[in-house]
């Protein structure tokens, strides 16, 4: 096990990592207990594998209501098992199994910020930092010194708040709280996740239309009719389908304007206009 007096093995290892391993149930060892339990150990020269390490059982408990105990140690302390109706209560409560639902009633820039607000938490209770505020959405992950532990302790406690089942390598794939808060997003609500981005691609376009100047009727002629063919695939796609079927009608086709348009750039959405209408 640990033990409290520092030592070559021991050395480098910060407040922060300390905390960590007291949330997981591990203490210290003091001195004079390690040498009892090594002479101990000594002793017992039938036990193939021996690890004297101090835990502490209402820690494990509580974790073990998450699943968030190792494998390892699983064995030692038993689920507590739910009282009728406490499942319920847990959820009418706003517990992780209503999370997902709870965040699709809300309007999208304050579903986007309840969102990092979660992340950033989770990313600082896991470091051991006091609060959230002290984590930037562009902050690197591996800069924060991130690492496979840290990363399954992350994704376990999202887990357990979200009601999710995200991966152990969320960090490697969704590199910064940013970009993980938009993973977990489009995890809980992926139809109003698309439609923003399509917002947002319509911002930059509405920017772009500000700073243009025309340079003759032609050109002006040709941005307004693949507007217009823009927007009559645009209601095609939004009447029920079958409204208008018939021949040489596209109602098949499966590809939405909301998922093409998603993360288009500028470029790309004139270039999926005139692919789709032609110039």
């Amino acid at each position: 096990g640990l033990w409290a007096q520092a030592s070559e093995m021991t050395g480098q290892l910060g407040a922060d990592d300390l905390r960590r391993m007291a949330r997981g149930g591990l203490l210290p060892l003091s001195s004079a207990h390690g040498l009892e339990l090594f002479d101990a150990a000594a002793t017992l020269t039938d036990e193939p594998v021996l690890v004297p390490v101090p835990l502490d059982f209402a820690v494990l408990r509580r974790n073990a209501l998450t699943d968030d105990v190792p494998t390892v140690l699983r064995a030692l302390v038993r689920k507590p098992a739910r009282r009728l109706g406490e499942e319920t209560r847990t959820a009418a409560s706003g517990g992780p199994h209503l999370y997902a639902e709870r965040m699709r009633a809300v309007p999208a820039a304050e579903r986007e910020r309840l969102v990092l607000q979660l992340v950033c938490d989770q990313v600082a209770d896991v470091l051991g930092h006091a609060s959230g505020a002290s984590i930037k959405p562009h902050d690197a992950f591996t800069e924060l010194g991130f690492d496979s532990l840290t990363a399954v302790d992350l994704r376990n406690r999202l887990n357990a708040a979200t009601g999710l089942r995200l991966p152990a390598t969320l960090v490697f794939d969704h590199p910064t709280p940013g970009a993980l808060s938009e993973h977990v997003l489009t995890e809980i609500a992926p139809g109003k996740a698309a439609m923003v981005s399509v917002l947002e691609a319509l911002d930059r376009l509405e920017s772009e239309f500000d700073a243009l100047t025309p340079d003759g009727e032609g050109s002006v002629a040709t941005v307004t009719a693949r507007l217009h063919a823009l927007m009559t695939r645009w209601k095609e796609e939004c009447e029920p389908a079958g409204a208008h079927d018939g021949p040489g009608n596209d109602a098949g086709d499966e590809t939405s304007v909301s998922q093409t348009l998603g993360t288009a750039s500028d470029d790309e959405l004139f270039d999926f206009i005139d692919n789709k209408f032609g110039r």
